[in-house]
Formats: C-alpha cells, structure tokens, sequence
C-alpha cells in the first residue's frame, strides 16, 4: 500500500493545476472565514448576497421580471437586502417550467455543465453550474471532512451507491485512476447483499480507513448487520454520514459497532454541502460564506430556535443558474445555542426529514415523521423488523411495511401484541378512525439518489402537487 505521504503530496500536485488551484485559494479563505466573529461573517453574507442579487436582476430573465415586482432592487440598482423576504419561494416545479429563463444570459463567458437533483421525491430536476461553484463546493466539502479529522490524501472509504454515479467494477480506467490517486475505496451501497457487506469487512479491515463515508441508511443497515453476525471490523477516525436523516438510535447503532464518532453532513445536488457537524457535535454548521439559509413556518415567517420548519436556501456561489429561496423540501430545526468550539456560522439542530415525510390530518394539524421513527425505533431493538416503511395512504389510512427477520407468518404469530401496538400507537396521533394496515415485503428500497424515506404521506405529496399547479 502506498504511503499517505506519498498521496499527499500526489494530490497536492494535482491540486496545483489552475482549476484545483482555484478550489485551495476557495478553502483557505473559508478556513479564515470560520473564525470571523458573527458580525464580520453576517456582512460578508450580506455583500455576497447583493452581489447575487444584481448578478440575478441583470443577467437572469426570470429574476428580472420577479425582482422588479419588489422593493429588492431600487430605482437606482442598489439591492436593498432587508428586503430579501420579498422574494417569493422557488421549488422544483417552477425550475423545471422555467428552466430556460433561470439561466444567466451570460453563460458562453462562463465553463457551465448540467446537473440533476438526485430526486428523492421522485422528481428529479436540472441545473445548470459553472467551474466557479464547482470550486467553491468542492472547498466546503474539503473543509467538513477536515472537521471529521480527514486530510487530502488519507485512507477513505464510500459506501455510496446512487444510481447516477456508481457502478462498481464497471468504472472507467480515469475513474479507478482518480480513486486510487485520491486514496478511496468504493463500495456498492445498493449491493449490500449478506455475501458483499461480509466483503466490506474485510475489504475496510484490510484497507484501516481513517474515514468511512456513506449514505445514513446504509452505514446504519451495515452497522445491523456487522453486529448481528458479530463480526470484527476497522475503527476509522470518523464516520460522515451525508444523503439521509440522521436519527439518534442510527447514530447510536453506528458508534457502538464501529467504535468511532460520527459527523453528520447535510447537503444537496442542488446546492451542494451546506452545513455539517463540527467536532463539538452540538448541531451542525451552516457555512454561511457560501450558502443564505432560511427555516420557515408553513406562514412563511421565520421559526425560533427550537421550533421546526422548511429549509429554504439560496446558494450565493452559483451565478449560472441561480436558486434564490429554493425550497429544498426538507424540515429542520435551528439550535438554541451556539457552538463551543468557536465558530460563528449559526447551527441547525438536527434536520428532521423531508417536507412530505410529516403526516397532515384532516383538522389542519400535522405528525412529524420523529414520532413514527421513535416508535417503530423501539420495536427495532427488539429484533424482529429488519427494515419499515410508514405510508399515508389518505387521512384516515395508514399503510406499515416491514421487512421482517423472519417468516412472516412467524413474525405475525410472535409478535402480535407489537404489531397492535404500533397500530394503536399511530390510531393515537391520526385519530380512532384511521385504518392502520400492515405489509410484510422482501425489502424497502431506497430512493435513486441512495436516500431512505422511513415515511411518506401522500396526502402531502397532492397538496404540494395542487399548490404548484394554482
């Protein structure tokens, strides 16, 4: 095996190159910009901000027409940013209505390319980015990792498997060349058969990666079945877990099996990374430089710390295609405290799930989906459900997947009594009158882009459907 010096300075010649120059210039100024005190860091937010702003009303036709609806941009073209709440929401459905006028008109000056969300919620969509927020992403992510403890050139391993990027084994010679110069292993997250996760053992214990990167339901599922059969395997420095909510007993699972801590990063295609766990692990931390984050009641209004709402985000590095108030559709909860370590970039909480994961009731009211997840959670322990799935059929139907250990007709004989308290348990929260049906299947999987819904309603699903179509 080759030396991590060896890699390190590999990479670091690689790194020299005019474009991976621009992505180390991007890192050393976020590097400095962590420790700016809160005021600094706000202003410099706030200058980016305008800066994106104009860039939008002047070169984008979409903007142009929603600003000059709004006191945003002046008579004179001075952006007024206490006015930025003024701008209406954009989504997926808009994006993709008005993709063609969402582009800058100035991209034959620009090195852009194609994107695609990774379409947890089915509905994937394109984006257009340039070499300019390529560079600034590719620094966020540098920084995270080096959060978790991990340098250019250590030992990696991915467990990832989204269908856009991997295929294991049938890779390009540049792709296992790059790999091999970055210092990573790659391992199939959608071939985690009983027969592969066993390889995976082996290949992390003869491998001693410093940090093992993975989807959340994959790393947890692997954790399961690493403990199940009681097999040994490698302590990495860290884990960072990306692509999933983070639930604590996945976590909790997680640590205990592999003896390491785990940093919790949240992010999208869309945008990029956003805001990850620092070492403190008191939430995690948005990277304000490069990314303007909201978290909104369903009014529209901010919510208080402690008080969960919908992430909106606007990423202030994409001058292509800019996402200004982007409803990513997920939930999230900003922290009542600052972090001990130091850093002045505000912290989330905890993202709790998708926007159509929460259950909507008839009176108007909503179930978030924490509590589905802390009660099927504790029948988990138990061992007898090995996946679940809890959809919202209608208001008053519920439909519960569960791929069990065993036989289905054992597990329905055995565990009857759990089985009839978890329907009286969801009947407490959707009402008496909600029907509660169970499905026992050979497994749940994930989404294309490698996430794992623990529950979907299809009620909200319509009516976000119905709002896009008014």
């Amino acid at each position: 095996m080759i030396s991590e010096t060896l890699h390190h300075v590999l990479l670091k010649a690689a790194f020299s190159t005019v474009s991976c120059g621009r992505t180390l210039r991007a890192l050393k100024i976020l590097e400095q910009e962590q420790w700016l005190d809160r005021g600094k860091v706000d202003q410099l937010q706030a200058e980016r901000l305008s800066n994106l702003l104009l860039h939008a009303y002047e070169h984008v036709p979409y903007y142009h027409r929603t600003l000059r609806g709004t006191a945003v941009i002046a008579s004179n073209r001075r952006v007024q940013v206490n006015k930025f709440s003024d701008i209406p929401l954009l989504d997926k459905a808009i994006v993709r209505q008005c993709f063609d006028d969402l582009k800058s008109d100035d991209l034959a000056h620009r090195k852009w390319y194609c994107n695609t969300s990774g379409g947890s919620t089915g509905e994937p969509v394109r984006l257009v980015q340039d070499k300019h927020y390529l560079d600034w992403a590719r620094a966020v992510k540098i920084m995270f990792d080096q959060w978790s403890g991990y340098s250019i050139g250590s030992r990696k391993v991915l467990l990832w498997g989204s269908e856009r990027d991997l295929f294991v084994g049938r890779e390009m010679a540049k792709v296992k060349v790059s790999r091999w110069l970055k210092n990573e292993v790659w391992l199939n997250a959608f071939r985690m058969t009983p027969r592969q996760m066993r390889l995976f053992v082996d290949r992390i214990n003869t491998f001693r990666p410093l940090q093992i990167l993975a989807y959340a339901e994959s790393i947890y599922q692997f954790s399961r079945f690493i403990e199940g059969k009681n097999l040994k395997v490698y302590s990495p420095k860290a884990i960072m877990s990306e692509a999933g909510t983070m639930f604590p007993h996945m976590r909790e699972t997680m640590e205990r099996v592999f003896k390491a801590p785990v940093f919790n990063c949240y992010g999208s295609r869309e945008v990029g990374d956003m805001a990850c766990e620092c070492n403190q692990h008191m939430g995690l931390h948005i990277s304000l430089p490069t990314h303007y984050v909201e978290v909104l009641r369903e009014d529209g209004t901010p919510a208080e710390p402690g008080e969960s709402g919908e992430v909106v985000v606007t990423s202030l590095i994409n001058y292509a295609m800019p996402l200004i108030r982007y409803r990513i559709g997920d939930m999230a909860i900003w922290a009542d405290e600052p972090c001990s370590c130091g850093r002045s970039w505000p912290l989330l909480a905890e993202v709790t799930g998708r926007v159509t994961d929460a259950f909507a009731k008839r009176d108007g009211g909503v179930v978030v989906p924490e509590y589905f997840i802390h009660l099927i959670g504790v029948v988990l322990n138990t061992g007898w459900i090995h996946k679940y799935q809890i959809i919202q059929e209608d208001y008053d139907s519920v439909r519960v997947l569960l791929v069990p250990q065993e036989s289905a007709e054992d597990v329905q004989e055995r565990h009857s009594e759990e089985i009839s308290e978890i329907a009286e348990k969801i009947r407490l929260v959707m009402g008496e009158a909600c029907r509660v049906e169970f499905e026992f299947v050979e497994d749940i999987l994930p989404t294309a882009s490698g996430k794992y819904r623990y529950t979907i309603s299809k009620v909200t699903d319509r009516a976000r459907e119905d709002q896009n179509v008014k």
